[in-house]
């Protein structure tokens, strides 16, 4: 049996929720963005439950980094911590996004996001420039191409779990770094180190549920057997 722990759960009255609105092209690597409505969290001061702050595995998913800086704040024995961002932050809030690279372990972002980052469209050389920001691991999700891991030990590439039909995208990278720290955090054996390349494979699987179906309609039937099923898979499918 999993939970969830809504301790921190915080409830607004008044306000709109975030909101997003794309389009996106025959190719669903591509899209466009057409509104983004911060709505409650454009002001929200997050204030953790006492317990939350020895978490030692952190995401700092995709939300305002003067969010994520505040969040960051109040841990104080975070064995790992990862941020999450998109092209809005990198737009509009730059410099907050590095200073928080300063303060991160890994960094999770798309291939356009970090073309536009360091401003360099070969994304082998991007993932130097980006170490040099802050974070000792890098990821860079490539959609159906699936992601690159960057870190102490090199390289690794990481395939994506392959689909004969994609319903729709919205949600799979926040799926992919979801069950990749759910991974990380419910390992009692090994380093983060050890076990991160196995932790991607399980954020892929994960993803790929995501994005058969609109919202979270395929997401919430998912099972544990039905990941692991598919994890399996994968790395037949990669291994030589």
């Amino acid at each position: 049996m999993s939970w969830i722990c809504l301790q921190g759960l915080e409830r607004v009255k008044d306000g709109k929720t975030f909101h997003w609105s794309g389009e996106y092209e025959v190719n669903m690597n591509n899209r466009r963005t057409v509104e983004t409505v911060l709505g409650v969290i454009e002001h929200w001061q997050p204030a953790l439950p006492a317990a939350y702050e020895s978490t030692p595995f952190v995401l700092l998913a995709n939300i305002s980094p003067g969010v994520q800086h505040r969040v960051l704040d109040q841990i104080s024995k975070a064995k790992f911590v990862i941020a999450d961002t998109m092209d809005l932050w990198l737009n509009i809030a730059l410099p907050e996004v590095l200073t928080l690279l300063k303060r991160i372990d890994c960094l999770v972002l798309n291939d356009s996001e970090a073309r536009q980052l360091v401003s360099d469209d070969n994304v082998v050389s991007a993932l130097t420039k980006i170490h040099r920001m802050g974070p000792k691991y890098v990821i860079i999700k490539k959609g159906e191409h699936g992601s690159i891991l960057s870190g102490p030990k090199g390289l690794f590439i990481a395939p994506a779990y392959p689909l004969r039909k994609v319903v729709d995208p919205t949600g799979a990278g926040d799926s992919f770094v979801g069950g990749l720290i759910g991974y990380l955090a419910a390992q009692k054996t090994g380093t983060v180190e050890s076990n991160l390349r196995r932790a991607i494979l399980h954020g892929s699987v994960v993803a790929s549920f995501c994005c058969e179906g609109f919202g979270l309609n395929v997401t919430t039937r998912t099972t544990k057997a039905k990941i692991l099923e598919r994890v399996k898979e994968l790395e037949r499918l990669s291994k030589f």
